[in-house]
């Protein structure tokens, strides 16, 4: 994509994020500029008191680095994600849906331009199939007022009377398939009981580290070839948990029992008019997540960068990571 195209799109996301913003409350935290290209997060917002990531792509891959970079993060930061697109995984998405993976929701851009426009959305995919949520104490309520009994509209519908019970408990999500059964059978009035599925806040979560074990792999893959893995095998030698990134501000994040750090690391390869740009990005999302913003710098640093470095963050050389590592850890000893 061009530069113009580019900023043309950049601009076109930020219109629509505006639109959003004045449409349905939601706080704009942080603009992240950083990584200029093939970054992992664009926005950083907040929805009824929660955080929340966006990411807008024409296209993305869930083998793509920068969904894989997300939903690490997403996981990280224990927060929901959003993705909008027009393709996810080579395919065009549906209208008024929202596509459920973990923490990540995907939605195409008519879809929230719809739902910006106070449209609802109703249908949620998980695992190629298609669900919508239940009301269970309306669908129970209008069950008894057409004077079914639980076997009876079971039957009906083509359903065990003990999935009807989970339906009018809340327990369970029901198929868009037995949704127009439901229909069929109760009429007009069964659209009362389904409830409008939430793009940010309703999601399927597993929990699990899986992710963490797949880095420390890459660690040792990697550890002759980026400085950055040799800096991040320090703190792992004292058993902190850190992740690497490259497609969002901080190279790094080390969560531990009472602190979040964001890392950021000043290569040589910097050049002078990047290294504000990401000291500072390192810093803001840290301070969204009230976490505390860390730059490590090669020991012959210059003093530019030092300078700025020191503006940001807690700033460390390259040598003295050890001595942060041991700080952290008497820190949680606490």
């Amino acid at each position: 994509m061009t530069n113009k195209y580019y900023n043309m799109y950049e601009r076109l996301n930020q219109e629509l994020l505006n639109e959003l913003a004045r449409g349905k409350d939601i706080k704009v935290l942080h603009n992240v500029t950083y990584p200029p290209d093939r970054r992992a997060l664009d926005y950083v917002v907040e929805y009824e008191s929660k955080k929340a990531l966006i990411k807008f792509s024409k296209a993305i891959s869930s083998r793509s680095k920068i969904y894989q970079e997300l939903k690490r993060l997403s996981e990280e930061l224990e927060v929901n994600s959003l993705i909008v697109a027009d393709k996810f995984n080579d395919r065009e998405l549906l209208y008024d849906i929202v596509y459920i993976r973990n923490r990540i929701g995907i939605i195409s851009r008519i879809t929230l331009r719809h739902y910006i426009s106070n449209g609802k959305v109703f249908i949620y995919e998980y695992n190629g199939m298609f669900y919508v949520k239940i009301d269970g104490k309306r669908l129970k309520a209008l069950r008894e007022r057409k004077g079914y009994r639980i076997h009876e509209l079971a039957s009906m519908t083509g359903i065990t009377a003990k999935t009807l019970r989970e339906y009018e408990e809340g327990n369970i999500d029901m198929s868009i398939e037995k949704a127009y059964r439901f229909l069929e059978v109760l009429g007009k009035e069964f659209e009362g009981v389904v409830k409008e599925v939430d793009i940010f806040n309703d999601r399927i979560i597993h929990k699990g580290k899986e992710h963490k074990a797949l880095m420390h792999e890459k660690v040792y893959r990697k550890i002759s070839v980026d400085q950055r893995y040799k800096i991040i095998e320090k703190f792992k030698k004292y058993g902190l948990d850190v992740t690497i990134y490259s497609a969002i501000p901080s190279d790094a994040i080390l969560s531990s029992a009472q602190s979040r750090f964001f890392i950021s690391y000043l290569g040589r390869d910097l050049r002078s008019e990047e290294i504000e740009v990401k000291c500072r990005e390192n810093y803001l999302l840290a301070k969204t997540f009230e976490g505390k913003p860390v730059i490590i710098v090669e020991e012959d640093v210059n003093r530019y960068a030092l300078r700025v470095a020191e503006e940001y963050g807690i700033t460390k050389k390259v040598t003295d990571v050890e001595e942060l590592a041991k700080e952290i850890i008497k820190e949680n000893r606490r």
